[in-house]
């Protein structure tokens, strides 16, 4: 089977959708597909390149003024369909539900039969944050991509969520077209409470005390503020933040601000192979963001076994559940995080409780499973597209 995946980006640019496509288009490639994937170019001018047996498709690109490190693809509906043609694949998969995908809705419209998937990675109420409007503008900015996402998802044969939150979201939005869950998974393998770790103690100079680890782009929806004005409760205690973005600067204000810096560490990007270690370094894990449709970093953490205190928001509370592995706190609520990630750093039972707890729910994302899912949805998809073209009448089998 040849599979044609879209994303915005693909590594080195670094986020959750483009770590998940890369794991994916490898896998499949791995199982004896051709993959190609049609992303961004990292430096703007178009390219092609391989990645272990992935062909990438890199596509000219601008500068983004929301993301400085994720440049925004350009590609025309023209252009799309010469590759499509080139390519010939057998299913188009795309992770992206913005420029892309809307060049693939009109490619769609010129009655092309090639059986088109949609991977979900985004809640409406994501555009919001930058907008800095007023409240009434943006309700009425989220009406309107509400209505937008809806109709193009209405385009695709079958659309994919990460998580049973979002696609239940989306269905109740009023989504009317074949759908399923498939979690964005990870290496069970790799990330353990237990591992052979190099010194990271030395190499990242992590501090001694007590450690609370967030993970995540340094971004304004991650709300990373939060956990830094938490930090204000603690005197032992130490907030490790991995991950790099635009707002490093701000986030560094608050702590001076808030007389934290010696609290609060900004390790930067640090490369996959030290990941599983450095969740392994921590007591304690912690996400304020409230639009994750399922959350990798949280997802690691819990196979990691920590303990984890996260906002009760979107997808969250499917990973974590309030006082069996962690504690969910109101969205944006600093006094509320300090409290729950002290009740953990206080009580060693409770947090061996809690870690317990999480080995079990990060168990059930192991990442095999994820690629035996999409490998099945592509080829149930392609049997069913073909079935249709033969009888127009013939029923779709996913629901």
């Amino acid at each position: 089977m040849h599979i044609l995946m879209l994303s915005h980006g693909y590594p080195p640019t670094i986020s959750g959708v483009t770590l998940v496509v890369q794991k994916i288009a490898r896998a499949m490639a791995g199982r004896g597909h051709q993959v190609t994937v049609v992303t961004a170019s990292n430096h703007g001018a178009p390219y092609h390149d391989d990645d272990q047996g992935v062909h990438l498709w890199r596509v000219r690109s601008a500068p983004n003024p929301f993301w400085s490190e994720g440049r925004l693809p350009l590609l025309t509906h023209e252009r799309l369909i010469e590759i499509v043609n080139e390519v010939k694949p057998d299913v188009i998969n795309t992770h992206d539900s913005a420029l892309l995908s809307w060049q693939l809705y009109r490619y769609k419209r010129n009655k092309i039969h090639v059986p088109e998937i949609l991977t979900c990675h985004f809640l409406p109420r994501f555009v919001t944050y930058y907008l800095h409007a007023g409240e009434s503008i943006e309700d009425m900015v989220e009406d309107i991509t509400w209505d937008a996402t809806l109709h193009l998802m209405h385009s695709f044969d079958h659309v994919i969520f990460p998580s049973g939150t979002q696609r239940t979201v989306f269905i109740e939005e009023g989504l009317d077209v074949p759908s399923s869950v498939i979690s964005n998974g990870l290496d069970t393998g790799r990330y353990t409470p237990d591992g052979e770790d190099i010194d990271l103690e030395g190499k990242y100079d992590l501090p001694h005390g007590p450690r609370i680890l967030s993970v995540g782009r340094l971004a304004l929806d991650k709300k990373i503020d939060v956990l830094i004005r938490a930090m204000a409760a603690f005197d032992q205690a130490h907030l490790l933040i991995v991950g790099r973005g635009d707002d490093r600067h701000e986030l560094e204000k608050i702590a001076d601000e808030l007389g934290v810096t010696e609290r609060v560490h900004f390790l930067g990007f640090v490369p996959e192979d030290d990941m599983p270690g450095i969740y392994r370094a921590c007591d304690v894990f912690a996400i304020a963001s409230d639009v994750e449709v399922q959350s990798i970093p949280t997802l690691q953490a819990a196979a990691t076994g920590l303990p984890i205190v996260a906002a009760n928001a979107a997808a969250l509370p499917e990973l974590v559940q309030d006082g069996h592995n962690g504690y969910l706190v109101p969205v944006g609520d600093a006094a509320a995080f300090a409290a729950g990630l002290g009740r953990i750093i206080e009580s060693p039972a409770l947090a061996d409780a809690f870690r317990a707890a999480s080995l079990q729910i990060g168990r059930q994302h192991a990442e095999e499973l994820t690629f035996q899912a999409y490998e099945a949805c592509f080829e149930l998809i392609t049997n069913e597209t073909s079935d249709r073209l033969k009888n127009p009448l013939a029923s779709r089998k996913f629901s």
